[in-house]
């Protein structure tokens, strides 16, 4: 029997060269982050976003269940080393 696969949605960028957060731009008519999410939970078992600690009560991100960067200063690979933490065995879509 095979692990159920996971999704991590990398969301806790700090837009810098943007200049604006990038989770909160509307695609669709609504924020990127609610688009990316629904396609990516559509498709895997359970899903996660991934924050920095900052931005756990940030209300674009709040409604989502989220994997909080334990590590400062990585980019991207923060949320993974997350997710990996969370559920080492499982498959992740990220």
């Amino acid at each position: 029997m095979s692990a159920p696969v996971h999704g991590l949605l990398l969301a806790g960028g700090r837009s810098s060269r943007m200049q604006r957060d990038k989770a909160a731009l509307e695609y669709h008519g609504r924020s990127q982050l609610a688009h990316a999410w629904e396609l990516l939970s559509a498709v895997v078992e359970r899903a996660y976003i991934s924050v920095r600690p900052d931005q756990v009560d940030d209300p674009v991100r709040r409604a989502y269940p989220q994997l909080v960067d334990q590590r400062q200063d990585l980019g991207p690979l923060a949320g993974i080393l997350a997710a990996q933490a969370r559920q080492p065995r499982a498959p992740w879509l990220v």
